[in-house]
């Protein structure tokens, strides 16, 4: 699965309602004008509202089958961006297992009030008051030594530059994870 590092896939992890497919919407909205179809974004709930990932629930096993299938997905494509919790130290070595030097590993936050603010306008919240039945209580440890970390507390243009111009150093050769 590993490729070059110019190849890079753009894993974005953060809690649920952290930002990361509005961030990962607004990277690919910036890469396509000069990447067009090469530039690939992988949303796991968007694949698991299409189907793609519909068996797939949050047992363990499960949880590891849904990093290893958005992984091989965006390897496919020489621009990859992907959005997962991605919660444990074991879930983030998977990826970097998985996706080698392409990887770089952005760790997208918020605090819980504003995670549970933004949770309340979305058409299927992830914070339900009652859960998937294998949904376990999600714990959560920060990434060690992330490529970047965004803080979306502040106005999500300033985050969404913030990752573009970290995109265009990692697509120019100039950053290095």
């Amino acid at each position: 699965m590993n490729r070059s590092p110019a190849a890079p896939v753009f894993w974005l992890m953060g809690l649920p309602a952290s930002g990361k497919t509005t961030l990962a919407r607004r990277l690919l909205a910036h890469l396509h004008p000069g990447h067009g179809d090469s530039c690939w974004l992988y949303d796991a709930d968007e694949q698991r509202s299409a189907g793609v990932l519909r068996d797939l629930g949050w047992s363990t096993e499960d949880r590891i089958a849904t990093i290893q299938a958005l992984a091989h997905a965006a390897s496919q494509h020489p621009v990859g961006i992907v959005t997962l919790v991605t919660s444990t130290p074991a879930e983030q070595q998977l990826a970097a297992d998985l996706l080698g030097e392409r990887l770089r590993l952005i760790h997208v936050r918020a605090p819980q009030e504003l995670r549970h603010a933004r949770d309340a306008l979305r058409a299927s919240p992830a914070y339900r008051s009652t859960p998937a039945p294998d949904a376990p209580e999600l714990s959560w440890t920060d990434p060690e030594h992330p490529a970047l970390t965004l803080d979306t507390t502040v106005p999500i243009s300033i985050s969404a530059n913030a990752l573009c111009s970290f995109a265009d150093g990692v697509l120019r050769g100039g950053t290095v994870s």
